[in-house]
């Protein structure tokens, strides 16, 4: 007779602690009498996987293999899609649940249809679990908002009933001799496109050490944060996408050591991060000028026809050959080390806008080049924060210029006195 198992398909929160999605799959099994299992499934062809981002991933994947083996929950890493995954357990055990969780990108979103699908007809539960989020996207808000501003009352009259610390003590006796190791890792990277590796460490325990040295040391310089060199910047970026760390945990944390910071980093780290999930789950256009404001998609057309000084072709971006020094650094490191300071990266994407020919375009580069070179790429807050860049999402008009019309602008002289950076300089020190 088969074994009930109940199965948590691990894709959007690679981590072990404060994890809804491992709690509420955990509790599932104890109300069944079932075991529990973790499901990864590396999907074939997926868009922009490569080894920068994939070594990041399975790093981080093996680390949280090694705890769950500990107590006695194993982590089976399946080459394949995720509906044939399952096909092959329910060929040794009886699934009674799957768990995911929430995902508001297409991508995911198709592969969940499937999972749906499969689970109809196995007469399989499917849940899904906020895991992204301080507040579920839905409980947030129940529509698209415009702006920070919109949202943000929302956001803050509730967040803090949303921070209490969660844990599951779970666990079984079960064979984890299968499970996936880190010796696996180089053989599977030899399927993906070669880009050099992070210098930042993957992995659920570095993600909290980062967040415990960002609030002993960078938290202070939170708000001098645009200077290039202000150690300001909190480095969570990665380990947020990947879910190595939860966003409760971080609030929580920030929020307990009273600084006069903290509710900057608030701001940023849960307003406009919700916000961006917000936008990606209520516009499904979040990645093409069909998802723009009207006031937006009105002044780019207006100004369509508008004389460029350059052009260049997706190529001439990738190898940093534009006639802006500023740019072609900026570049170069998002090649280099798959990472890039805030403010630089604004102007990074601003700048693409002037020297294409159609916002489209602008929008198809910067989404190629944002997902394939940084570790936080294929992510809410990266399509938005292009969207915002390149067609004025979640802003306001502004003066009326040549090429980007009513967009925001940024120069290239106001960047370097904002962040103080110098162009020279190729690598960061993380």
């Amino acid at each position: 007779m088969k074994e009930n198992v109940v199965v948590y398909w691990m894709s959007r929160a690679i981590r072990v602690n404060e994890n809804p999605a491992l709690v509420q799959a955990s509790e599932i099994a104890i109300e069944n009498g079932a075991m529990l299992i973790v499901v990864f499934a590396l999907i074939p062809d997926f868009p922009f996987a490569n080894t920068r981002n994939m070594d990041f991933l399975l790093r981080g994947l093996a680390e949280v293999s090694d705890k769950l083996a500990n107590r006695g929950i194993p982590l089976f890493l399946y080459q394949g899609y995720p509906v044939e995954a399952f096909d092959d357990f329910q060929k040794e055990f009886r699934i009674i649940t799957i768990v995911n969780e929430h995902h508001v990108l297409k991508p995911f979103l198709f592969s969940q249809e499937k999972v749906r699908e499969w689970c109809l007809y196995q007469d399989v539960d499917f849940k899904l679990v906020n895991t992204a989020c301080v507040i579920p996207v839905e409980e947030a808000s129940s529509k698209l908002e415009f702006a920070a501003k919109t949202i943000r009352s929302k956001i803050m009259n509730k967040y803090k009933n949303y921070l209490d610390e969660i844990h599951s003590d779970f666990s079984q006796t079960m064979d984890t001799s299968k499970r996936f190791k880190a010796g696996e890792i180089e053989v599977l990277l030899k399927n993906y496109p070669h880009l050099t590796r992070s210098r930042l460490i993957p992995g659920e325990d570095a993600a909290h050490q980062t967040l415990n040295e960002f609030i002993a040391l960078g938290l202070e310089n939170y708000d001098q944060r645009n200077l290039f060199d202000a150690k300001g910047q909190s480095y969570l970026s990665a380990y947020l996408h990947f879910g190595m760390i939860s966003p409760v945990k971080m609030i929580r944390e920030v929020e307990k050591t009273n600084h006069r910071n903290a509710p900057l980093f608030v701001e940023e780290a849960l307003v406009r991060r919700e916000l961006a999930e917000n936008y990606c789950h209520y516009q499904k256009h979040y990645d093409s000028l069909k998802g723009v404001w009207p006031w937006a998609r009105e002044t780019l057309q207006l100004h369509l026809d508008d004389p460029r000084d350059y052009i260049y072709s997706l190529e001439q971006f990738e190898q940093s050959q534009t006639h802006d020094e500023l740019w072609n650094a900026c570049q170069r490191m998002v090649v280099e080390q798959g990472y890039l300071h805030s403010y630089l990266r604004m102007y990074w994407a601003k700048m693409v806008l002037l020297w294409t020919k159609h916002p489209q375009d602008a929008i198809d580069i910067l989404i190629y080049l944002n997902d394939t070179y940084f570790l936080d790429g294929r992510d809410p807050n990266g399509y938005t924060g292009i969207m915002w860049c390149v067609a004025g999402v979640h802003d306001r008009p502004w003066f009326n210029r040549p090429i980007i019309g009513l967009i925001r602008a940024m120069g290239k002289d106001g960047t370097l006195k904002k962040t103080k950076f110098d162009p020279r300089r190729l690598k960061y020190d993380i």
